[in-house]
């Protein structure tokens, strides 16, 4: 099929060819021995010409008969092909109109042999001038068979192309982007002897509204080939069915097998049970649906994979090679150039596929243990204020010693009473006697110094050196925080928050914190970002939680780096970026927190875009020095299945024990395992992923079966619709 146009109001550019053409002896094609004679001088010098001056004549059929034969009447038929193709080899567009109503061998249906829709009434006369007139663009579509299929196919009379053009009227105008009200078309068979084919003029009454691209030329196509070949794609569907039979059968021997070769310790694939295991876990973390369009893109990377591993095995490849043999064999019917192959992970087709992988995985998750995350931000241990943090306000008395100290306190040096106050609470030391720090704290604290009054509020907060008393804790709290003590007002604003015995709006709470963080207090700022993120106790403000939890993370506080480390992880609060999120984390590690160290090295095993398996072995190492069983259970992976790395079995034992013995269920299935007596489940899940994929390609092939079978009434109902739609007429 070739589709060149007329432009509108251009002046029209006649050639000698068309002198030839038109004048040349047979031009009615009268079967003649002539015709099978070798082309003349003359002819091959034209099609010379033409060839260079319009290299799209090499995908004709007549190019290729001329080639394979290169007589008189190939040549011939060549260059009045290529004539019909480009239309400045004829004067004008009315010319063009009575060529191919009137041209030698059109089938006549009345007086000339053009056609349009029912009831249109047709005068060669008034069609050209119409053609003339049009403020459109003309498309001229040139149809064309090969005189065996037409004859095969009942397309080598006027009469069945009148059927298909005018059932197909519809979607040849919107593949021109044209509404059908305004879609025009005339159209003349020509009964060649090599090359039946059909002339249609097409254009829109609405000038500047038809739009023909290469992809509609390719759906007109595709939609006439479909209609013309039906009966030879009926019996390509019925093929694919008997092929369904095979391949279940052959998926059911291969699951088998490979059930078989792990059970009896001879498979090994150990890439695929570890990522099998990892999308497991992280579904069982995940909310909502388990289905891959629902999936956060590190999880989608994950089923990838495995489909990508799947996949290489050669009866899966069997499976997919002969499903594209099959829709490449429907293409041909109306193109000769394939598209590129897809690989199977990105083939739209095949998507249940990813779906099976994920209720595989999922049937290896439901038995498991809870999530193997550790901690969650909000119950991570979170470090108190050191004594040197909350004796910032003045710097002790230089004299330490005892009797000096005692004369200077005694004197009314609240600096020495406080000092006094210490050393009385210190519970190793032989002078411990809190009553008596309570006194000397109290001397200081009415002097106005405002640790002490601190340090008394605390006191009686935490009743661990005197019984609890909430009132006095909340006074001299109080006290320490009208004299600005960014320490008060952040224990004092935390105890609003948390402890049921103090009675205070959590407003108040908001606004001692506010103070704190805005002295820059590490811990005051983390609390309150933290409530302003879950929006528990406080209203919930994420960028204002963003900016406090930054701000406690520059003060270099590890729990603050860890907690925004995971939220650039999982992009949910703020935009997902692991870049940003590895050096919070390990800025973190390197203080001693394992909880950021694990998840740091789980980013560096797992993310590509910071992939980094020595780095990853480092932060994992750092969390399992803290007792991290998870991280141990980790690296017991990665020297079991040599992940970037040489496999170590004395290692990976030695890892994974430890990470059992610390209650890693993980870690000692791991171990069941590689005594082989853990690989039922992952060999179920092979099985039961292996089973769904061959299901989803028998489904495959049964549904393009009947949705052929049914394809040809459905789009007779929607033409007659789109018919009736065209004249106003009723629906339904």
């Amino acid at each position: 099929m070739k589709s060149p146009y007329f432009k509108p109001n251009v002046d029209s550019h006649a050639a000698n060819y068309v002198r030839y053409i038109a004048t040349r002896e047979g031009v009615e094609r009268a079967e003649s021995s002539a015709r099978f004679l070798p082309a003349t001088r003359k002819q091959k010098e034209i099609i010379g010409k033409l060839v260079l001056a319009y290299p799209d004549a090499a995908d004709l059929f007549e190019h290729q008969d001329y080639v394979d034969k290169p007589n008189r009447g190939n040549a011939d038929e060549l260059i009045l092909r290529i004539a019909e193709l480009h239309g400045e080899l004829f004067e004008d567009r009315e010319k063009y109109v009575s060529y191919i109503a009137e041209r030698p061998r059109v089938e006549k249906l009345s007086s000339h042999g053009l056609f349009s829709d029912e009831g249109v009434p047709l005068v060669l006369e008034n069609v050209a001038r119409e053609i003339r007139e049009t403020g459109s663009n003309v498309w001229t579509h040139i149809i064309s068979l090969t005189r065996e299929d037409a004859a095969r196919l009942g397309y080598d009379n006027a009469d069945a192309w009148v059927q298909l053009l005018r059932s197909q009227r519809n979607m040849i105008a919107s593949s021109m982007k044209i509404a059908p009200e305004n879609f025009h078309w005339y159209a003349a068979f020509h009964n060649e002897s090599h090359h039946p084919h059909v002339h249609m003029m097409a254009f829109s009454s609405k000038p500047g509204e038809a739009f023909l691209t290469e992809n509609g030329i390719e759906q007109i196509k595709s939609e006439l080939a479909k209609e013309i070949f039906r009966q030879d794609l009926i019996e390509v569907y019925q093929r694919q069915t008997s092929y369904r039979d095979e391949l279940r059968a052959e998926g059911r021997a291969t699951a088998e097998q490979i059930v078989a070769q792990i059970n009896g310790g001879t498979y090994e694939n150990p890439k695929l049970e570890s990522l099998l295991l990892d999308l497991a876990t992280r579904l069982s973390r995940t909310k909502g649906k388990k289905q891959y369009g629902y999936l956060k893109p590190d999880v989608k990377a994950i089923v990838d994979q495995i489909v990508d591993l799947l996949a290489e095995d050669e009866r899966i490849q069997e499976l997919y090679e002969l499903w594209y043999k099959q829709r490449e064999e429907v293409l041909r019917t109306y193109t000769d150039t394939m598209p590129e192959r897809e690989s199977l992970r990105d083939n739209k087709e095949f998507k249940p596929l990813k779906n099976a992988v994920i209720e595989a995985a999922m049937g290896l998750a439901l038995d498991r243990d809870p999530a193997e995350e550790p901690l969650s931000p909000e119950e991570a241990p979170e470090p108190s204020p050191s004594a040197s943090e909350e004796e910032t306000t003045d710097p002790p008395p230089p004299d330490a010693e005892l009797s000096r100290l005692l004369r200077q306190a005694e004197g009314g040096n609240r600096y020495a009473q406080y000092q006094m106050a210490r050393l009385y609470l210190d519970r190793k030391g032989e002078h411990y006697a809190p009553d008596e720090a309570v006194r000397w704290l109290k001397q200081a604290a009415a002097q106005g110094y405002a640790v002490a009054a601190y340090r008394l509020g605390k006191l009686y907060l935490t009743g661990d050196h005197l019984p609890r008393d909430t009132k006095g804790a909340e006074a001299w709290l109080r006290k320490a925080c009208d004299a600005d003590n960014n320490f008060a007002q952040y224990l004092l604003g935390k105890t609003y928050l948390t402890d049921p015995d103090f009675d205070a709006a959590p407003e108040e709470a908001e606004r001692l914190l506010s103070q704190a963080a805005e002295q820059h207090n590490k811990y005051a700022a983390y609390t309150l970002g933290k409530e302003k993120l879950s929006g528990n106790r406080l209203s919930r403000d994420i960028s204002a939680a963003i900016r406090l939890l930054s701000v406690s993370a520059d003060l270099g506080f590890a729990p603050a780096m860890y907690l925004l480390g995971r939220l650039y992880t999982e992009g949910e609060a703020v935009p997902r970026d692991l870049s940003r999120a590895i050096v919070l984390l390990e800025h973190a590690a390197d203080q001693g927190n394992s909880y950021a160290a694990y998840l740091a090295g789980k980013l560096r095993l797992n993310e590509d875009s910071v992939r980094d398996i020595p780095q990853a072995i480092w932060d994992f190492e750092l969390a399992a020095a803290e007792g991290n069983a998870y991280a141990e259970y980790q690296l017991g992976r990665i020297y079991l299945y040599g992940i970037e790395t040489e496999p170590d079995r004395e290692a990976a034992v030695r890892w994974l024990r430890s990470a059992a013995d610390h209650g890693n269920a993980y870690a000692s299935q791991l171990l069941r395992h590689m005594y082989r007596t853990e690989g039922s489940r992952a060999a179920m899940g092979a099985f039961r992923l292996l089973n769904d994929f061959c299901r989803i390609f028998q489904r495959r092939l049964e549904e393009n079966r009947r949705h052929f079978e049914n394809e040809t009434d459905r789009k007779l109902l929607r033409q007659i619709e789109e018919k009736k739609a065209a004249h106003g007429l009723k629906q339904g």
